[in-house]
């Protein structure tokens, strides 16, 4: 793995630099590669507090709170802070920085901001495993790191890697096609994991207490993930049940509790539908969010996106060729619809 942003050594100099004097913060993503990048870094770190945000919430509010409550060592993992370089000027300001992460960004290295970014393929765990390592012995985390390759898709350029991690734990490393095989001792567990990362999202640090050294040690949280399951199969078996045709696809309304449209609509059009173009519509408030999804890329999405919301009230929308999302006002669903092509039953 090379570095595409930073060095060791400037690592090193960071890490060797903390002292009992220092306050730390480590704030890391919400999803199992953020997990796993701050359950490594704080296996040798030790800091002050541990912080779960998504990318939206590195903004001014954030920088003021780690200002007032006094923390001078700010560590960030897995947060694509190039996104967010204003973030980065206020902390700054009154912190040490030290930024792991496989993001693309600019390089914000500077006398106050260590910067470490991984080549493209690498996720952050496995940035943050094989930097820590050479610091101290956390071979017993390799598991929880492998589970975040898979999870982030970032699976490639660590298949002989995570072979011999899969071998270790009584797992075969195989794939199918381009993804990881969806079964097996790993898959499971980074399935479970992800998921009651969803059941936990406004109580991310209940996932990270629960995760144990030990393979398989995730506390109790696989009777949470599975109450997210039962949802994803009902929403799945609904789909099936209720889908309503247009010419070239499905469209399908639901309204589910907890956050898991990605994952069904992932399923769905990478699975189930790949030669279909998918229309999703959930409810929130006054509002109609859509993901459209077409795996073949047959249909460009973000085209179709910017048809269906066009003059609409309050709309916005876009996205790439094979998925796109776009919201607009509940009231103009008819017309949604009607643009869609929906086949009245």
């Amino acid at each position: 793995m090379n570095l595409e942003i930073g060095s060791e050594q400037r690592f090193f100099d960071f890490v060797s630099s903390l002292g009992k004097e220092d306050k730390i913060a480590l704030i890391s993503h919400t999803d199992l590669d953020g997990m796993a990048a701050a359950i490594v870094t704080n296996k040798v770190i030790d800091a002050d507090i541990v912080m779960f945000v998504n990318y939206g919430d590195m903004d001014s509010k954030l920088a003021e709170l780690l200002k007032t409550d006094g923390y001078n060592k700010v560590i960030l993992t897995d947060l694509a802070v190039g996104q967010h370089p204003d973030f980065l000027k206020e902390i700054e300001k009154f912190s040490n920085v030290l930024i792991l992460d496989h993001h693309p960004s600019a390089d914000f290295n500077s006398p106050k901001i260590t910067q470490i970014k991984s080549e493209e393929g690498y996720c952050a765990g496995y940035l943050c495993y094989e930097l820590f390592k050479k610091t101290q012995d956390i071979e017993k985390l390799d598991w929880l790191v492998a589970c975040s390759c898979v999870s982030d898709f970032c699976h490639i350029k660590t298949e002989d890697w995570l072979s011999e991690i899969y071998e270790k734990y009584g797992d075969k490393f195989e794939r199918e096609g381009y993804y990881v095989r969806r079964s097996g001792k790993m898959w499971d567990l980074q399935w479970k994991m992800s998921l009651a990362l969803i059941y936990f999202r406004e109580n991310l640090k209940k996932v990270y207490d629960e995760i144990g050294e030990e393979f398989g040690d995730i506390g109790d949280l696989e009777k949470h993930a599975s109450e997210v399951q039962r949802e994803i199969d009902e929403i799945l078996e609904r789909f099936d049940n209720e889908k309503e045709e247009f010419e070239g696809g499905y469209y399908f309304e639901f309204n589910p509790k907890f956050a898991i449209t990605s994952i069904c609509v992932n399923i769905l059009s990478g699975e189930r539908y790949p030669e279909k173009t998918l229309v999703l519509v959930r409810f929130d408030n006054d509002d109609c969010k859509i993901s459209l999804r077409r795996q073949d890329g047959k249909e460009d999405m973000n085209k179709l996106a910017e048809r269906l919301i066009y003059d609409l009230e309050d709309s916005t929308g876009g996205g790439h060729v094979k998925a796109a999302g776009a919201k607009f006002l509940r009231k103009d669903l008819a017309e949604f619809k009607k643009r869609l092509g929906v086949i009245e039953k």
